[in-house]
């Protein structure tokens, strides 16, 4: 088996980092939706804080220190869009157009001390790789569009 074979991820796409795959991750597009619960179990979900990196158009990476939503059954994590795109509106107020997801793209996390180390001299960006975590899957959220009637799993009797 080839070096590039074993960085592969579960899904057969390629990896950018060289560390080992962590956290399940969505990005939530709705701002109405908070998730308190976990989409995948039920279960509540707390948060945690991690460095975020994330790839931002036309070529500058970033990472953010950032609160996310998070499930340890699942090892589920949830940012949501609308808070990052605020936080990149702030970090580049000279450009003239908000940002969209297109503009954008998460690609994984970094160790936190690897993150605290970085706060004091800075990672070169061709280093970037080889402290990035990738994401072990990239999931997303479809809204149902309201209330489903469930279905009833006996059939009715006919009448005659």
């Amino acid at each position: 088996m080839s070096q590039e074979q074993r960085r592969r991820t579960s899904g057969g796409l390629p990896r950018f980092g060289k560390r080992p795959p962590q956290y399940n991750f969505i990005l939530n597009p709705y701002v109405d939706a908070r998730f308190t619960s976990c989409p995948k179990c039920n279960r509540k979900m707390g948060q945690r804080k991690v460095p975020l990196m994330i790839h931002v158009e036309p070529f500058f990476p970033l990472v953010l220190n950032k609160t996310c939503r998070y499930c340890s059954s699942c090892d589920l994590l949830i940012a949501h869009q609308d808070e990052i795109q605020d936080l990149l509106a702030k970090l580049f107020p000279d450009r003239p157009a908000k940002f969209s997801k297109k503009d954008f793209l998460p690609l994984g996390t970094l160790d936190r001390a690897d993150w605290k180390q970085s706060q004091k001299t800075p990672i070169p960006v061709g280093d970037l790789q080889e402290y990035l975590h990738d994401f072990k899957k990239v999931l997303e959220i479809q809204s149902t569009g309201g209330w489903v009637r469930e279905e009833k799993t006996e059939p009715r009797a006919k009448r005659e």
